[in-house]
């Protein structure tokens, strides 16, 4: 049945007509005066009750949604499938027990500290006007009668709670308005809440409301209509004793919309279908904005009258965790919004948080301050929290410089060269005994670098053991990756302190500043002479779960609802006993007075047998890196406009600009990714400003095709190459650094596990020898990636001056047959970083060259601009995978070249330059505005 839809001007008219209407309000009424919805009572019913049962403080800020919500779950009376509202009666029920501890719990909830809403003032206005004589409601809040204290003019309210106040019930009540609690009073006892309690209404006082229903308009406000006590056993059962509700129904719905009727309850539907015309569906913005226009309407055409306003209740202050505190000099401009959003959807998926079809940044930033991962100050204002920060930022030690991992390595070269892959492109030898490396970026990003550094030391392998041999890893991998999240979970982010992960030959030791929390303490002392290090790893040994503590509880609670460690106390349990079960000895604790933890981890005895040493890996699975780079963000339009320029040399020339955003003309249309109704836009000059519009990335490779697309990628990267100071060969897609004026090219930067320096290009015979990368777009589903190959390039003046021919493809080739995974993989991080210049998490394209100066988009336009970057993710696609040895690559052969071989084959090659280049100069000294990097 299509439902007949009303408007706020046919609530005008019940108080135009004097028709005095009723008002039924529900949950959603009191919202913005702060007692919460069923969904969220039912979430602070549930942190309650866990922490009753765990004799935790409900005060407590570190008791996180990871700690209550894995608790809800383990109730066979919780429907985790089910709205979080619809579990409102059986949590009641449940865990509200006793009577008695249920009120206390109530009546704590009802006693708000926030300001009445705008919306209950121009009620109580309404009253104070007579205009409003009776209102219903489903609450148990005092917010209704105590209306009077800010509206002079409304002196008294009579209040109707239980069976004795009936008698105060008046059809026409002349003196005072009447409230209605039709769920009954929290303070005598008789609240009804649970199923069994709202099945019905008394049956007194739903036969005394019948008359009130069948005389007067009845308007709904903030009501769901879910509770069969008032849709069914009031309203519907006595539709024909009302005359079907002949003053009309007028049924207020948040953001309701005529094509999907759905979003109203059941009982909603039966009424309207009861009811028939006399049902109206009226869409609203919500109980303050249906209030607002409401009073604003009687005030011009009745009386004007006085506004008290409420004073405010100052909230009593609560000390509150280091990573619960906002950062006022950064912004959530800071944050790595693509990785963000993927945890957050992870986060949202384990607790249970309802996403909505299309998640917009306002509600990924509702979202940050409902978890704490972010603060909004009264003003307003959003600002990072320190926890956020960690999480999500791209670099956190921009504002907490400490919050760093030092991995430091020591042993023998034989040992070290194990560890790293070393390519005999680089200069740098592995002649130390020590190498420490320096990890930072956001929390994320260092736990995937641990685990890559750790997965390198820890390569399973065969152990013997007589006839048979099964394969083992010298440490257990569960609880190495325990270890490392125990450190930066844990850690005490206000000291100066780094995280120190020691790797040598025989064990791994994890030191992290901040020792035990007050909390794990209480747990594990009993008598108070008792040295706390011996008595902690005394518990955890015998084996005691569910000791738990945390000092950073917002960070814990993201990383459980990442799935990177549990918060059962059950981490250091489960090192000992995968330790134990692996033969490896394991020792932890607090040290220094407990200013620190340690943990220490011995490897397996048999690594040290010379067989076993030598072993080949197993066919268990390993960390492997692929050549993709994702594409994580893309512009939300494609701009284009008429133009009559057919290429791009003549939209070039009749700019006359030192600087163009990436275009592509096509077809009569110029497409680019930044905005052309802008007229600071130097593209607005070529296009036909009465042709502008937008499409998606969808619409553009539906009509034009993929490779369009492609083409319109390519146009950026090769502005971001060109940024970075690479030359680029744009027929063939790969691109590689020019030689310096001075010869030889050098570039330092962070390799995988330490810094590094390559040289990328090389002076031969007759020749330049350049490191070089082919590349290309690709999508794989709904993803799109960069490809990048590496590869060579051979110049004749180590510029631009390209070789060509039949040799030198097969010289390629054989330079390539020598590099195998480790060199590979190698090139794949070295480029990685020249690309990303070498920041952390995500970077984006540079399509405006450090050289050029332009004012393309004013200061208060940046938004815009920045909305047309093309982010991509700095790490290698890292998964596991089997360990297919040196074939994982899937090069299927390479011949392989002794020293001999290669020379003879450089020899031909270089006699064969004059004949490849003709008259070119070797020696040309063309310069290039580039000098030697680090990255």
């Amino acid at each position: 049945m299509a439902l007949q839809i009303a408007t706020i001007g046919h609530l005008h008219s019940l108080f135009a007509q004097d028709l005095d209407p009723i008002f039924l309000l529900g949950a959603g009424a009191s919202l913005s005066s702060g007692i919460p919805l069923a969904g969220e009572m039912v979430e602070r019913i549930a942190r309650w009750g866990y922490c009753r049962d765990n004799s935790r403080s409900p005060d407590d800020p570190r008791i996180r949604r990871s700690d209550w919500y894995r608790w809800l779950e383990n109730h066979n009376w919780y429907r985790k499938d089910w709205r979080q509202a619809d579990n409102y009666p059986a949590t009641v029920e449940n865990i509200l027990q006793p009577r008695e501890v249920r009120r206390a719990f109530l009546l704590e909830i009802l006693n708000t500290q926030v300001q009445t809403s705008e919306g209950y003032k121009g009620m109580a206005e309404l009253m104070a006007r007579k205009l409003v004589r009776t209102v219903l409601t489903t609450n148990f809040d005092r917010i209704l009668p105590d209306l009077r204290n800010i509206n002079r003019r409304l002196h008294h309210v009579d209040v109707i709670q239980t069976a004795s106040d009936y008698t105060k019930l008046s059809t026409n009540p002349r003196r005072y308005p009447q409230i209605v609690y039709l769920h009954g009073s929290v303070e005598n006892y008789n609240d009804r809440n649970t199923l069994t309690e709202t099945a019905h209404l008394d049956e007194v006082l739903v036969s005394r409301l019948i008359p009130f229903l069948r005389d007067h308009p009845l308007v709904v406000i903030g009501y769901r209509g879910a509770e069969p006590s008032v849709m069914r056993h009031l309203l519907i059962n006595n539709a024909a004793a009302a005359e079907n509700y002949r003053n009309g129904i007028y049924w207020c719905a948040l953001d309701y919309k005529e094509e999907s009727p759905d979003t109203l309850a059941p009982f909603v539907h039966e009424l309207a279908g009861e009811t028939q015309r006399a049902f109206h569906v009226v869409p609203i913005d919500g109980f303050d904005s249906v209030m607002d226009k409401l009073t604003d309407y009687v005030i011009h055409q009745q009386i004007d009258s006085t506004h008290v306003q409420a004073t405010m209740q100052s909230e009593e202050s609560v000390v509150r965790s280091y990573d619960l505190q906002p950062i006022k000099e950064s912004s959530l401009d800071d944050f790595d919004w693509p990785t963000m959003r993927v945890q957050l959807s992870r986060y949202c998926e384990k607790m249970g948080i309802p996403v909505p079809p299309t998640t917009n940044d306002d509600w990924i930033t509702q979202l940050l301050c409902d978890q704490e991962l972010a603060s909004r100050t009264e003003e307003g204002n959003i600002f990072p929290t320190v926890g956020g920060y960690l999480l999500f930022a791209d670099i956190p030690q921009h504002h907490i410089q400490p919050a760093q991992v030092v991995a430091r390595l020591k042993g023998g070269a034989e040992w070290l060269e194990s560890v790293f892959d070393v390519s005999d492109d680089d200069d740098a030898e592995l002649d130390e005994e020590v190498i420490e490396q320096v990890i930072e970026g956001n929390l994320w990003g260092q736990l995937e670098e641990i685990y890559t550094l750790l997965s390198r030391v820890n390569r399973s392998f065969l152990l013997k053991e007589g006839r048979h041999s099964r394969s083992v890893y010298p440490y257990p991998p569960d609880a190495l990756r325990e270890m490392v999240v125990n450190a930066l979970v844990h850690r005490d982010y206000e000291t100066d302190e780094p995280i120190v992960i020691e790797i040598e030959e025989t064990h791994i030791r994890v030191r992290n500043p901040g020792g035990l929390v007050e909390d794990v303490i209480d747990q594990v002392i009993d008598t108070p002479q008792k040295e706390i290090k011996d008595a902690f790893e005394t518990k955890i040994k015998k084996g005691a779960r569910g000791i738990r503590g945390y000092r950073n509880p917002v960070v814990a609670d993201l990383f459980y609802g990442a799935e990177e460690m549990e918060k059962a106390g059950s981490g250091l349990a489960d090192v000992w006993q995968e330790s134990e079960k692996n033969k490896n000895e394991v020792n932890f604790g607090p040290i220094d007075s407990n200013a620190a933890f340690e943990i220490t981890i011995s490897r397996r005895p048999e690594v040290a047998d010379m067989i076993t040493r030598t072993a080949s890996s197993s066919d268990n699975f390993t960390r492997y890196a692929s050549n993709l780079l994702e594409v994580v963000s893309l512009p939300d339009v494609i701009w284009h406009a008429g133009t009559d320029m057919r290429k791009a040399k003549e939209v070039w020339e009749k700019t006359g600009a030192d600087w163009l955003p990436p275009f592509m003309p096509y077809s009569g249309k110029l497409f680019t990714f930044h905005d052309l109704s802008i007229s600071a836009n130097p593209l607005y000059a070529v296009i036909d400003t009465n042709n502008i519009g937008k499409m998606t990335v969808k619409e553009f490779t539906d009509e034009y095709g993929e490779q369009r697309f492609i083409w319109l990628l390519n146009t950026c990267f090769f502005r971001h190459l060109e940024a970075q100071g690479l030359w680029v060969d744009k027929e063939r897609k790969r691109a590689y650094f020019p030689r310096t004026d001075g010869g030889s090219r050098k570039i330092t930067y962070q390799a995988r596990l330490r810094r590094a320096t390559r040289t990328v290009v090389k002076k031969r015979k007759r020749y330049w020898e350049h490191k070089s990368f082919w590349f290309r777009f690709e999508r794989f589903g709904d993803i799109w990636t960069l490809v990048l190959l590496p590869s060579y390039v051979f110049t004749t003046n180590g510029k631009a001056a390209l070789l060509s021919g039949d040799l030198v493809n097969r010289f390629s080739t054989k330079r390539q047959s020598r590099d195998y995974n480790k060199v590979i993989h190698n090139d794949l991080v070295f480029w990685t970083q020249v690309l990303s210049k070498g920041k952390y998490g995500t970077f984006a394209l540079n399509t405006n060259p450090d050289n050029v100066q332009t004012e393309v988009i004013s200061a208060n336009e940046k938004h815009k601009l920045d909305r047309s970057q093309i982010r991509i993710r700095a790490n290698l696609s890292a998964t596991l995978a089997p360990d297919f040895g040196d074939d994982a690559w899937g090069i299927e052969s390479r011949e392989k070249l002794d020293a001999s071989q290669l020379a003879q084959l450089e020899s031909e090659f270089s006699e064969a330059i004059p004949q490849l280049a003709g008259e070119t100069d070797v020696n040309s000294d063309e310069s290039h505005p580039i000098t030697d990097t680090q990255y």
